[in-house]
């Protein structure tokens, strides 16, 4: 394993720790029963559940419009299409290193370099980012139901302070490279003055991140690319939402009030929790994902243990089968394209 794989597992391990020891404290922990969580998962309603699969598949679809959006030129369909589904597959069995291979395959199927699809993924992330803040934020601010539940608890200021910290975050990134955009061939320019004693082989890395960077960033610029992402991640993060929503509906009785403004709120926790991922086990997701239930909502320990198993697996793998069928068509590696894609992001 690289450094930076042990890193990642390592914080991953420590931050589920945490997590785990807050439940090893609760008084729901002692009466925790896996039979119970099982008779739950059995009385859950399929067709709810088949529901919420349904909709996480349209998101890859929303994806696939937004990168090709973000590109520059356009891409193709069929091939982002692909690559947004093997490239998915492929972060849920190897985590988060897997995700350099959506951006890989999407550049070797349009015979371009990565780099620019690297922008491009950032991009991604960063709008991800403002969309989940945006609608979580609003649940809070418009459902007087939720303002008054989230203060009762004690976590209003704590979901306050997050959102200003991601929201100030995201905001001043996008300050900074819509500057750097326009700035670029100057700043460029005083780089190689500054650099210009260092080895070649990483002076000439550093100028072709930034000048691909600066090339990837112009989406920012483009007004009617620009309002198009905007309206395609706002769209995105409210289906993820209608899918929680199927599946909390999924389980008669659990929370009988839980309404779309609830699940904004549940979404934006569990994307949270996501970022602390284990393939194939997950953790973070789930963990939080329970919090949320049973500490927000109210909702019962085991049936929410089984609604956050239920969820991580609609959200996280749902799309495994469409990809794995793709990538095995096509015969491609995970492993393979995870390694030709990072040798190639080092080569600069």
């Amino acid at each position: 394993m690289s450094r930076k794989r042990i890193l990642i597992s390592v914080l991953a391990l420590v931050g589920m720790g945490l997590l785990v020891w807050q439940f090893r404290h609760s008084k729901e922990w002692q009466h925790f029963s896996w039979a119970a969580v099982w008779t739950a998962t059995a009385e859950a309603r399929g067709w709810y559940i088949a529901a919420a699969v349904g909709l996480i598949l349209t998101t890859y679809v929303i994806r696939t419009w937004r990168w090709q959006a973000l590109m520059a030129p356009g891409g193709r369909f069929w091939p982002v299409l692909k690559g947004t589904a093997i490239g998915f597959t492929g972060t849920a069995l190897l985590g988060r290193p897997g995700e350099l291979i959506r951006p890989y395959y999407i550049a070797r199927k349009h015979r371009v370099p990565l780099s620019p699809q690297l922008a491009v993924w950032v991009l991604e992330r960063m709008f991800d980012m403002t969309g989940v803040v945006l609608l979580a934020g609003l649940a809070l601010t418009l459902d007087p139901r939720l303002h008054a539940l989230t203060r009762g608890g004690g976590y209003q200021a704590a979901f306050q302070k997050a959102g200003m910290v991601v929201s100030l975050s995201v905001l001043g990134l996008v300050v900074l490279l819509f500057v750097f955009h326009h700035r670029a061939p100057s700043i460029l320019k005083r780089l190689a003055r500054k650099n210009a004693e260092r080895p070649r082989r990483s002076r000439q890395k550093w100028e072709h991140f930034l000048r691909t960077l600066a090339q990837g960033t112009g989406a920012l610029t483009r007004g009617r690319t620009l309002v198009a992402a905007v309206v395609l991640t706002v769209g995105l993060w409210t289906v993820v939402s209608l899918s929680l929503w199927m599946v909390v509906l999924a389980y008669p009785g659990m929370l009988p009030e839980f309404g779309f403004s609830s699940s904004l709120l549940l979404m934006g926790m569990t994307a949270m929790g996501a970022v602390i991922q284990i393939p194939g086990v997950g953790g973070g997701f789930q963990i939080v994902t329970i919090f949320g239930l049973t500490r927000l909502f109210g909702a019962d320990l085991a049936t929410s243990t089984s609604a956050a198993m239920i969820m991580w697996l609609v959200c996280i793998y749902a799309i495994a089968p469409l990809g794995a069928a793709l990538a095995t068509h096509e015969g491609v590696s995970w492993r393979g394209m995870e390694r030709e894609a990072e040798r190639e992001e080092a080569a600069g």
